[in-house]
């Protein structure tokens, strides 16, 4: 009793077809993604889980830090960080405790500590150099750490040169940078 007309054979066949053209395109795919998790982990010196992290966030952020707000005595670099986002760029103490997967109330203390410290805004002139928020997402490294590192690696200055646009001592960026490689290797 398995009549099927012409018509029914041929939409099953191309039925077929489709499935396998889809299974093959899911195949490209993956291939593709696994490429670019490897080049992701190889070049940015990240771990699957951060890949996982930036990938299932609600919205992956595009905010640069000038490094120049770090060019300062008084505040560490998260304080600077947190008086940039709210004073220069408006943000709420819930979104920034978002980009820095942090606590809110940590943001809400660090923001108090930096204007006791430094009353004015940051004076944004120049913007030579910048970094993404995102890479301070992972609370496994100080952010000094991950500021060293980054600027090494990705524009290839020198510690000396970071040192100066850092207003810290070199010898202090080399041992942060010589630290998040040690942390980094372990983690592997």
């Amino acid at each position: 009793m398995n009549n099927k007309s012409k018509k029914e054979k041929s939409s099953d066949l191309s039925k077929e077809i489709s499935i396998e053209l889809f299974l093959k395109q899911d195949k490209i795919i993956l291939n593709a993604l696994k490429t670019l998790i490897e080049r992701l982990k190889e070049e940015h010196k990240l771990s699957s889980e951060e890949i996982v992290n930036l990938l299932t966030q609600k919205s992956i952020s595009k905010e640069l830090i000038p490094v120049s707000i770090f060019n300062n005595k008084e505040l560490s670099s998260l304080e600077s960080i947190v008086k940039y986002f709210k004073e220069n760029l408006d943000y709420n103490f819930s979104k920034i405790a978002f980009l820095l997967n942090r606590d809110q109330r940590t943001i809400w203390t660090t923001y108090q500590n930096s204007i006791k410290k430094r009353k004015e805004s940051f004076t944004i002139k120049e913007i030579k150099y910048t970094i993404p928020v995102s890479i301070f997402s992972n609370r496994k490294f100080a952010v000094l750490e991950l500021i060293s590192e980054y600027l090494h690696d990705n524009y290839h200055l020198r510690f000396s040169e970071i040192a100066s646009l850092l207003n810290r001592d070199q010898r202090t960026i080399w041992t942060t940078y010589q630290r998040i490689k040690k942390k980094r290797s372990n983690v592997k």
